[in-house]
């Protein structure tokens, strides 16, 4: 399978390479056969690994089947989860957000005098722990036949805390739509990603655990805005707010 680097800033493919050297094969990567780049262009190749991305099987798959899908790919975002490659750092986030801790964030934020209400989202600012997939949701994940043959897509893995993942699963499950791909129109629909969330907390329960799940997501969403927040400081309550309005809307899934 070929990947090749059409928009951001370049690394991304080789820091893919090196995070899938860590993995166990429980983590359902493809073997790495080349990594380069030439100029502004760069590639990687995987392995061919049979398959479809879930999202474009998802519609027609038996309530058992998506269940054991979810349950498969929580086993793969486990193993990526337990991999040794929290030093690897990635070019850049989601939407080409710098990669900053949490706890970097929240220590900012603070020096600029928010109101009280704000401090429980601060506070949502723990170490990080684990190597996170970083846009893990249903075009990463491939099934063939009645199983989860790859998770794919590592390109900004870094260190977090393992519910950093859920932010794009549940946005997947709130608003399908916006993920499958076009051919599919509108076979998919929000009632039938209804049960996914409480799937994924069967099959990994640790990652919602936290008392303070929407605060933590909340938290997150501001990370990947926080090019916004240091080119305007004015602007800091009215991110802050958007990304507590985002978080909040996930809040019914949750199991």
């Amino acid at each position: 399978m070929l990947h090749y680097h059409t928009f951001g800033p370049l690394g991304r493919l080789e820091h893919e390479a090196r995070v899938a050297t860590r993995l166990a094969p429980e983590a359902l990567y493809p073997e790495v056969v080349a990594v380069g780049r030439d100029g502004e262009h760069a590639w990687l190749v995987t392995r061919r690994v049979p398959g479809i991305v879930l999202s474009a099987a998802w519609p027609w798959l038996t309530p058992d089947e998506r269940r054991d899908a979810v349950h498969q790919a929580a086993a793969a975002l486990r193993a990526v989860h337990r991999s040794p490659a929290q030093d690897l750092v990635p070019p850049c986030l989601l939407h080409g957000a710098p990669v900053l801790s949490r706890p970097a964030l929240a220590a900012w934020l603070r020096t600029l005098g928010l109101p009280p209400a704000y401090e429980r989202l601060l506070s949502a600012a723990d170490v990080p722990s684990v190597m996170a997939h970083g846009d893990f949701h249903f075009n990463q994940i491939l099934w063939h036949h009645g199983r989860v043959t790859a998770l794919l897509d590592l390109e900004m893995s870094h260190v977090e805390a393992p519910d950093w993942d859920l932010g794009p699963f549940l946005t997947a499950c709130l608003d399908p739509p916006q993920m499958v791909p076009e051919r599919l129109g509108g076979t998919s629909r929000p009632e039938d990603y209804r049960d996914a969330p409480r799937w994924l907390w069967e099959a990994y329960p640790e990652m919602f655990a936290s008392a303070s799940l929407v605060d933590r997501l909340a938290l997150y969403a501001a990370v990947l805005r926080s090019t916004e927040l240091s080119a305007d400081p004015r602007r800091c309550k009215e991110i802050l707010d958007a990304a507590l309005a985002w978080a909040r809307a996930l809040e019914p899934l949750l199991p």
